[in-house]
């Protein structure tokens, strides 16, 4: 199809806006966002950004399924254009030629991107807030820029046991009109943090308008910081296991104590983890599942480090049992990050002086591990985890919170 008339008119009647690409020269900043290869085998070209998303030319209106693989790919909310095949395919040929596409950019020196760090578990008590906010003070005393958010606005304390009184919080910013940028809080541990607020409004509640509001936000800081914590809520609910799904690392903590709730936790977010695995394959095209779902585990309030290794295995023969050896397809293979030794006295003396126990007493068993959990997590990950085209930026982050 080459008449602009006859492309004109079929854009109207499929109610899409037309767009000539030969008087329209695309942002080098869209162009990146696609690579070559998706650019061609959808015939779509990213040509400009459009409020929260990105116009994308596309020159059959019929195939709407390259909307939302396109969305996957991109990370972003597509608005598509009626544009001649002929044209998309020229200006694909001259502007990937030009080194302007994200095949060629990959060989430039590639920009910060946030590894983000979700702790989770399956019970409150745990010492999840505790593994989370010392995680972020270690990192961020290696010269590393570290965002903490306190994800869980059910019961959200670390700006109390901080002693920080943001103005805003996480809360305002889901049901009001701020922007993230404006909840971040410099502390004096090293970090930033996004305070959480404690209250009825629960994380399991945001709705499909929020979680987009807090993927554009969230998108346009995160490429300051080298890593973003996440504290999550205690329990395993769907928003949950998907801002945890959705994280480059997933560190589950438990005890000795709870090892029942710890294996829950992991079996839980498997389960979670193959729903999504399975939905991407059926809605992406050329998408690679991961068929192995490895999450941390942090053994917490041990008395010695061979009791957290002894617990761990435990964990692990369970899983074989209980899933591995039904499952044809998808495995799971939790990796022991390593035990924290209990010590009463030194978390008394840090809530005392709201302070991160590895601050205020960094000789201390407890303090000792985090040191060590710290810099395990501070060195650079296996690629043994998911499909790295979607997990590039914010794609696979943007795509779960797509997908609900």
């Amino acid at each position: 199809m080459t008449n602009p008339t006859d492309i004109r008119t079929l854009a109207r009647k499929s109610g899409m806006p037309y767009i000539d690409i030969s008087r329209e020269a695309p942002d080098p900043r869209c162009i990146t966002l696609l690579r070559e290869k998706f650019a061609r085998d959808y015939s779509s070209l990213p040509v400009r950004f459009l409020g929260d998303g990105v116009l994308v030319a596309i020159c059959d209106p019929e195939q709407k399924d390259i909307v939302e693989n396109l969305s996957a790919h991109m990370g972003r909310k597509i608005y598509p254009a009626l544009a001649d095949s002929r044209a998309i395919q020229q200006a694909i040929d001259l502007y990937y030629k030009n080194g302007k596409g994200k095949d060629e950019a990959e060989t430039a020196e590639p920009e910060r991107r946030s590894r983000i760090i979700s702790v989770i578990s399956n019970k409150g008590g745990v010492g999840k807030t505790h593994i989370a906010m010392n995680m972020a003070r270690v990192i961020s005393g290696s010269k590393k820029k570290v965002l903490l958010i306190d994800a869980d606005l059910g019961n959200a304390d670390i700006s109390n046991k901080l002693a920080l009184f943001p103005e805003y919080t996480l809360y305002d910013f889901l049901l009001g009109d701020s922007d993230l940028e404006s909840m971040i809080e410099k502390t004096q541990m090293g970090f930033d943090l996004i305070a959480g607020s404690s209250g009825e409004f629960k994380l399991a509640n945001i709705n499909y308008i929020q979680r987009s509001k807090f993927i554009r936000n969230f998108r346009n800081i995160s490429q300051r910081y080298d890593f973003t914590i996440f504290d999550l809520s205690a329990g395993i609910t769907t928003t949950v296991l998907d801002f945890a799904l959705a994280s480059d690392e997933i560190i589950v903590v438990t005890t000795p104590q709870d090892i029942i709730a710890g294996y829950a936790c992991i079996k839980a977010s498997f389960q979670h983890f193959k729903a999504i695995e399975e939905k991407l394959m059926e809605k992406v095209e050329f998408y690679k599942p991961c068929r192995v779902f490895s999450p941390w585990v942090v053994m917490n309030q041990i008395t010695n480090l061979n009791q957290g290794i002894f617990i761990f295995n435990r964990i692990c023969q369970t899983a074989d049992e209980r899933i591995n050896n039904i499952e044809t397809f998808f495995t799971v293979k939790p990796q022991y990050l390593g035990g924290v030794m209990y010590d009463k006295d030194a978390i008394r003396a840090a809530e005392a002086q709201r302070k991160p126990f590895t601050l205020v007493n960094p000789k201390s068993k407890p303090s000792q591990c985090l040191e060590y959990l710290g810099r395990l997590v501070m060195e650079p990950p296996e690629l043994r985890t998911y499909n790295q085209e979607l997990k590039s930026g914010l794609g696979r982050f943007a795509m779960i919170f797509g997908m609900s």
